[in-house]
């Protein structure tokens, strides 16, 4: 599973919308709808490790 994937999941798990997950992560909801895009797209823009490390430990999962 890649990172991408895995912020889906964890969205769906949590009930998050993008401007939750924004705001937990102290970034712009901008950075969130691009790390949401499809790969093909050219806007994609690959998530950080550490973000998914951080969502992690921030809803104690």
């Amino acid at each position: 599973m890649n990172n991408r994937d895995r912020l889906i999941e964890i969205m769906a798990e949590n009930s998050l919308d993008r401007v939750e997950l924004a705001q937990l992560l102290s970034v712009k909801k901008k950075d969130i709808d691009r790390w949401l895009l499809s790969n093909e797209s050219a806007s994609h823009k690959e998530i950080p490790d550490m973000a998914i490390e951080l969502l992690q430990y921030k809803l104690d999962l």
